[in-house]
């Protein structure tokens, strides 16, 4: 038995591996040497042999030592440790900001028309020195919104989802509709173009059909209003200064694509430029973004992309 043969033995015999076979070779090879032998070598070589033995088996015996990380590896398991928390802090940060519900304030200064597109694709065109208060996102039942002073609504349609104005001590009420509502001091008026509104009071309801104005009088003591039917030359000065009117009577699709992209504030390329000499005659009033591409598309052939604010026509031809 040689030297390596004697260690792997050894060591399967410390650990209580060893075969009965290996067990009685190792045995064998102990009552093999000489004790005699033993005695008259000299004690020098006795105290080598001694320790040559005592390293031999203490290596064996030993435990496995412990693996030390270099310093830089403890520091960049740390690292790791905090940038693990830093992600899970973010992606829970990023959810909380991303899906929270603030306030969001829009205004409109004196003499000036500015136009808001809310969260639901609804289009609100606030009037001179008015303001609208609305959700960065609507959650729950309802889409509710706070005016002050006029505007001009396009309401998107969702009939899940009522849409409700509050505006002084009325509450206006429609599932997907376009009216005006002009709320100062002596009076309050709604006109409905399009679509039913129901109109809540603390005295009671009422419910406004298209062509029809309610005008409630602020400083009355039970606060009902008066129903008029608006002439057609009133009925123009509420939609001046906004986007709502899209009729076409056969103008160039050059015209009519960029008055589409000013009112959603989208941007519109074709793949095919000879659309733009086309002329279109078609209603888009009172319709959404998709609506108004579709008709397109179903007029002219083709499809449309909608990526985020900008809108790609393909295959659109009126040749």
């Amino acid at each position: 038995m040689n030297e390596e043969q004697f260690d792997r033995i050894l060591r399967k015999v410390l650990d209580g591996t060893a075969t009965p076979i290996e067990q009685k070779q190792v045995d064998q090879w102990l009552a093999s040497f000489p004790e005699q032998a033993f005695e008259e070598i000299p004690a020098i070589e006795k105290q080598a042999i001694k320790n040559r033995m005592q390293e031999r088996i203490q290596k064996h015996i030993q435990p496995n030592p412990v693996r030390r990380l270099p310093w830089y590896r403890h520091i960049a398991w740390q690292l790791a440790a905090a940038l693990v928390v830093l992600i899970g802090a973010g992606l829970a940060g990023y959810q909380y900001w991303t899906n929270r519900v603030t306030l969001e304030m829009a205004y409109a200064n004196a003499k000036e028309i500015h136009k808001v597109i809310l969260p639901d694709g609804t289009l609100v065109w606030l009037k001179d020195s008015s303001s609208l208060e609305y959700p960065s996102r609507f959650t729950g039942n309802l889409r509710e919104v706070k005016l002050h002073g006029e505007a001009f609504f396009e309401v998107a349609k969702n009939p899940e989802h009522p849409f409700m104005i509050h505006s002084g001590r009325m509450t206006t009420k429609v599932l997907g509709t376009s009216f005006n509502i002009r709320n100062r001091a002596e009076k309050l008026e709604v006109v409905v173009f399009t679509g039913k509104v129901m109109l809540s009071s603390p005295q009671g309801q009422v419910t406004l059909l298209p062509a029809q104005k309610a005008v409630y009088q602020q400083k009355s003591q039970d606060f009902k209003p008066e129903i008029l039917q608006p002439s057609e030359p009133e009925k123009l000065t509420y939609i001046q200064g906004t986007e709502y009117p899209m009729q076409f009577e056969d103008v160039p699709m050059f015209e009519v694509l960029t008055r589409i992209e000013k009112k959603f504030n989208v941007h519109i390329i074709s793949d095919k430029k000879s659309i733009y000499d086309c002329l279109l005659r078609a209603d888009l009033t009172d319709q959404s973004l998709e609506n108004t591409l579709s008709v397109l598309t179903q007029t002219f052939g083709g499809t449309y992309v909608i990526e985020g604010a900008s809108v790609e026509l393909k295959g659109l031809n009126c040749q």
